[in-house]
């Protein structure tokens, strides 16, 4: 008995004891050091998914030079006209549509006759564009296609007019 014990002044502790207590000690700095890795591991993991969940649903529009940016609300058409520039959105529930406002060049082959019934061949050419103020009316009422709606015809018009 006096083998496996270690006197220390006045009390005496075994030699099983103190292994044990030691072994507590270790296990015990083990998890610390674990809980602590794994918490940055768990700050790491939801900052890589919240990341992800904010690209997929991209809350950000960039809307270039010569563009207005026509704000939807679930469809609606708003009163916004968004101008050049980086833009956020509410993702499910707005959508931004890119509307050209630069000057634009449309070509159309005419046919008519003429006063005297003689046949006339023609190619016109008209420069247009959008005012960006209105950008969002044309989108309502007119639509993205207003070239083949309202320029087009228009010019078809005035050529047999002549």
């Amino acid at each position: 008995m006096l083998r496996n014990t270690i006197y220390e002044g006045e009390g005496h502790m075994n030699l099983g004891d103190k292994v044990n207590v030691f072994e507590t000690e270790v296990v015990k700095n083990v998890k610390d050091r674990f809980s602590k890795g794994f918490k940055g591991v768990k700050i790491l993991i939801f900052l890589v998914v919240a990341l992800i969940v904010l690209l997929t649903l991209n809350p950000f529009v960039i809307i270039g030079a010569g563009e207005r940016g026509v704000l939807l609300n679930f469809g609606a058409v708003q009163p916004n006209v968004y101008g050049e520039g980086l833009h956020l959105r509410v993702p499910i529930m707005q959508k931004i549509i890119k509307v050209d406002v630069k000057v634009h060049k449309s070509q159309t082959d005419a046919e008519s006759v003429s006063k005297d019934l003689q046949d006339t061949r023609s190619t016109i050419a008209v420069n247009y564009h959008i005012l960006p103020e209105k950008a969002n009316w044309i989108y309502q009422n007119i639509g993205t296609a207003y070239k083949e709606r309202i320029i087009d015809p228009a010019v078809q018009e005035v050529v047999k007019a002549i």
